[in-house]
């Protein structure tokens, strides 16, 4: 039985026995009497059943004894959770002596060590028989003591046990790894009923001790892992870093106080943290997600560098000796504070902390084109664990029942990225699809953030203006280097691409960036109007330096869509003639930075010319629309005012009529133009960035047509008519259209967030993609009913629509939503749009039993959509978590390569434990044995990533590289030659399909 197979069995039956266990430990509690009665210092309110470690020991005994494997190692494991078991339940019941339950723990703990399970730290038996008995009664006590609040003891376990498995999947330990694994199957299946409001059972003793015992053998033998024993040491710590924490916080505070160690409290880490947060529920999942953070960095740290596990124990110990000092310091009495007032506790989480959380992403994704926009998976996997592990405490704090529009909205999202791992099931890159899958889980757990934190108007409003600061930062810093000395480096080809680094990515920047600054332009204030004003002129600017045509759609589009939706329109109207005056008056010094770029090389002087048209602009627009709404503020006391907006708004039949008019008077000349573009578009007649013919006398390549978009394209539909329902799987477009294509473009996405959901994903991802995008757009039409009273509303409105179409019109015709910082300002306009929601009554007062049926469903309903994310969350986490460990041994591993290509190679294989289907890692790992001179095991190794994808070039070619080293020709000639089938377009594999011997050796 292979690991995985074993590993999800011993978790699944853990789980589901536990699950199925607890309501007869219930029952069988009730029968018994056997009670928690709520007295002294003890925070329930009513008697709450004990045996909860019945239910658990119960899936753990079980998942052991039939997927754990080694008897050797699971009999005394086994004993010493049945013997703890029972002398925790009798001691739930009747007292037993302290000193007998530490002989029984000491007696346990010489019985592991003598199996094998123990320290073995090459320091001499005696030294590592100490160490073992100090760490089995130090473990099983230290979470006895925290088993003083609802959930904690078995979120604590959850998460030591998972850290643990981990360990044991990177070191290859089945054992370990499946042992680790049957108690987070047994704790999850408990903790439902364990962290409900209020919690239904309890563990007690009879299941804290043998939870402890259990967590106390698998961190000694997930430490013993470590290649150095010094190191494993500082490894079981991290590993259990919050319950020594909290076993250290008590042990302080009561020597201090003359109090003993033995009697019960609070003066524990969970009520301290109690008094800051609103529920038992939060503690929990707050201390659980720590230790989560932690336990990543143990598994980290047990193959990193010295350095690294040292820098990170001394990060941990600072910290949590600065805890207990400052947590020593309060006063007791204190920590019953958010018993007696929770709605205080309630108040301050939503007030201070959820602004915060709101402001933080917000401004981050402002200030994103600064690190590429988090394109890199390096960056947007540790982050985008972050949020959902962040998002699952929001959501277990804040329970909320979202509108429609947001459930639509949410359901798409996720929906495209459990369908995107699912398509690895017949993807041929199982690798590409994990990849997008994962991404689009993690838009999916940050729109649902921000929807658990955006609550109200003013919280839409703190979100959107952080991100909108942010791009004014990114605005401000490329005005100042257009200004400075070395202007040139921020364009590639007479077209802006820095900061971001993507050309067509810094224009849909500063397009979604204008609408905010638009919407602050309506305000009555005429400071703040001209502020706007002059902010969105800069930004219009801009994104006319990057000539992106498809920057120029998506500002069309996202102004037709606000001007039709958003009422308000004659102020915003003239406020966009007001901007777009201003850009036109900019506009030649700004064309003439594209037309008279010489190859890569912008001119100082050009660039100065068009900082300065930029910067007058922008300080123009803002003084006349300032100056206007101050205008404007005045009249609108008069008694006339009516008369006069009504004269403003027929006014605005002017211009229509005007441009229709030159429209009409030059129909000719415009249906030429239109008919040479479709050619040039659809006959590909010309490079992206050459000047065309019918763009004679413009000094832009906005008018052109010219460019490989069709080429893409129809492939894209070529690629879904023949995968219609289920598509070629999420990220596997390369394939086809190297096979297809007409240009000697090198993409591996079709520049179309539509037809990537048709071709990747088929009609399903289709329909799951509509969701969102119409769930959004249907937020917005709810949204409008209110606007036109409320002026914070309207603005919210303005921004949101804008920021998100601009996003989407963009997306529709390149890559945008492959850049998680430019999707998470989308994002935040969706969740703007979306968030107005009803909430249940805090304490309903039914008026007949069908109305409490109905309230007890709709509770039942929250709840069970509460549970559903909150898994969806974990499965989230769980799929980056191994992306993320994958990726930091494949990066060493290249860095390595050179220097050391042994330790490469070692670092390869551990990538390759974790995440089997990455054909990059076995190149790593071929290039690797290579330098060795190993050919045979470099050509196993390719062949191991081809039977993952038949039909990757890539890997043929490599495989041709091999056989020319060996200086098999002929096997290098048909390598060769298939590679050039895959990807006929290329001329290097065309060369090599006709001479082998041009290869490198």
């Amino acid at each position: 039985m292979t690991l995985a197979l074993r590993l999800s069995l011993g978790f699944a039956i853990a789980c589901a026995l536990a699950y199925l266990a607890t309501p007869y430990a219930i029952a069988l509690a009730d029968r018994l009497q056997f009670y928690d009665k709520p007295a002294g210092y003890k925070g329930h309110l009513r008697p709450t059943p004990y045996l909860g470690g019945a239910a658990v020991m119960a899936g753990l005994v079980v998942a052991l004894a039939l997927a754990a494997g080694s008897w050797q190692k699971t009999a005394p494991l086994l004993a010493g959770v049945v013997l703890l078991f029972a002398v925790g339940t009798i001691d739930d019941r009747r007292t037993v002596s302290p000193a007998l339950r530490v002989l029984l723990e000491l007696a346990l703990a010489v019985l592991v060590w003598a199996t094998g399970l123990g320290w073995h730290l090459h320091a001499g038996a005696a030294v590592d028989l100490s160490l073992t008995c100090l760490w089995v009664v130090g473990v099983v006590n230290a979470f006895n003591l925290f088993d003083n609040m609802d959930g904690a003891a078995s979120a604590m376990a959850l998460v030591v046990s998972a850290g643990a498995a981990l360990i044991g999947i990177v070191n290859g330990d089945m054992w370990l790894a499946v042992g680790a694994a049957c108690l987070c199957g047994a704790c999850l299946g408990f903790l439902p009923r364990n962290i409900s409001v209020p919690a239904r059972i309890f563990l007690g003793d009879g299941g804290s001790m043998p939870m402890g015992f259990v967590v106390a053998v698998l961190v000694m033998v997930a430490a013993g892992t470590t290649p150095v024993a010094w190191r494993s040491l500082l490894v079981a710590l991290l590993l259990v870093g919050i319950p020594a924490l909290d076993t250290t916080l008590v042990i302080v505070s009561r020597r201090r106080r003359g109090v003993s160690v033995l009697w019960g409290g609070r003066d524990h880490l969970t009520h301290r943290a109690r008094k800051l947060l609103p529920s038992a529920r939060a503690v929990a999942l707050l201390l659980a997600s720590v230790q989560a953070a932690l336990s990543v960095v143990a598994v980290l740290a047990s193959r990193g560098e010295a350095s690294f596990i040292v820098i990170s124990a001394s990060i941990y110990l600072l910290v949590a000796g600065c805890a207990i000092v400052l947590l020593d310091t309060q006063k007791l009495e204190e920590f019953t504070v958010a018993e007696e007032h929770p709605e205080r506790s309630a108040a301050l989480w939503s007030s201070k902390r959820a602004l915060t959380c709101l402001g933080v992403v917000g401004l981050g994704a402002g200030l994103s084109p600064f690190f590429f926009a988090y394109y890199d998976a390096a960056v947007w996997v540790p982050v985008g664990l972050g949020v959902a592990l962040l998002c699952a405490i929001a959501v277990v704090i804040r329970p909320t029942r979202p509108a429609l529009p947001a459930v639509l909205s949410l359901g798409g999202l996720l929906g495209l990225g459990l369908w995107s791992l699912a398509s690895a099931i017949w993807a041929e890159s199982v690798e590409s699809a994990v990849v997008g899958g994962n991404r689009w889980l993690v838009y999916g757990a940050l729109l649902l953030l921000m929807l658990v934190l955006v609550s109200h108007d003013r919280r839409a409003a703190v979100l959107l203006g952080a991100a909108a600061a942010g791009i004014a930062v990114v605005a401000l810093s490329v005005l100042g280097r257009l200004l400075g000395g070395d202007p040139g480096s921020l364009f590639l080809g007479g077209r802006l691409n820095s900061p971001l680094g993507y050309i067509n990515g810094e224009g849909c920047l500063f397009a979604m960036g204008l609408w905010p600054f638009l919407a602050l332009a309506e305000s009555r204030r005429a400071a703040v109007a001209g502020a706007g004003a002059a902010m969105a002129t800069l930004l219009a600017s801009l994104a006319l330096l990057s000539q992106s045509r498809g920057t120029a759609l998506a500002l069309l589009g996202s102004l037709i869509l606000v001007l039709a939706i958003v009422p308000g329109r004659t102020r915003r109207i003239y406020t966009i003639l007001v901007v777009a005056a201003g850009v036109a008056v900019a506009a030649p010094d700004l064309l003439h930075v594209y037309d008279h770029a010489r190859g890569s090389a912008v001119a100082v002087t050009t660039a100065h010319a068009a900082g300065r048209a930029a910067l007058l602009a922008a300080l123009a627009a803002g003084v006349v629309w300032g100056s206007l709404s101050a205008v404007l503020q005045r009249l609108g006391g008069r008694p006339d005012a009516p008369r006069l907006a009504s004269i403003a708004s027929w006014a605005l039949a002017i211009p229509v009529v005007v441009v229709l008019a030159v429209a009409a008077g030059s129909s000719h000349r415009i249906q030429h133009d239109v008919s040479s573009q479709w050619h040039a578009f659809v006959r590909l007649g010309e490079p992206a960035d050459s000047r065309t013919p019918s763009a004679a006398g413009s000094n832009s390549r906005l008018l052109s047509g010219a460019g490989n978009r069709y080429d893409y394209w129809r492939i894209a539909w070529s690629v879904w008519k023949s995968h219609p329902v289920i598509g070629v799987g999420a990220g596997n477009f390369s394939r086809p259209y190297f096979q297809r294509r007409a240009t000697a473009e090198d993409v591996d996405q079709p520049h179309s967030l539509e037809l990537q959901a048709l071709s990747d994903l088929g009609l399903v991802g289709a329909l799951l993609l509509g969701c969102f995008i119409v769930g959004v757009l249907w937020g917005a039409m709810r949204m409008r009913r209110g606007a036109a009273r409320a002026p914070l509303r309207r603005a919210l409105l303005t921004a949101g629509l804008g920021t998100f179409s601009a996003w989407l019109v963009q997306a529709s015709v390149d890559w945008m939503q492959l850049l998680p910082g430019l999707t998470a300002i989308a994002l935040a306009g969706a969740a703007v749009l979306v968030w107005p929601r009803s909430r249940p009554a805090a304490a309903p007062v039914p008026a007949s039993e069908a109305a409490t049926a109905r309230w007890g469903a709709r509770q039942a309903a929250i709840a069970l959509g509460v549970s559903a994310v909150v898994i969806a969350l974990i499965a989230t986490g769980a799929s980056l978590t191994r992306q993320g460990l994958a990726q930091v041994y494949r990066s060493r591993a290249q860095s390595e390569l050179t220097g050391d290509p042994a330790a490469a190679l070692a670092d390869a294989n551990r990538s390759l434990d974790i995440d089997a289907d990455s054909t990059s890692t076995y190149y790593v790992k071929a290039a690797a044995l290579a330098r060795f001179d190993q050919a045979t095991a470099a050509e196993g190794a390719l062949l191991r990533a081809l039977r993952r994808e038949p039909e990757n070039f890539v890997t043929w070619a490599l495989l041709g590289d091999i056989a020319v080293r060996e200086r098999r020709l002929t096997i290098a000639h048909a390598d060769y030659v298939h590679a050039h089938q895959l990807n006929p377009r290329n001329a290097t594999l065309r060369e090599l399909a006709r001479n082998p011997r041009t290869a490198p050796r």
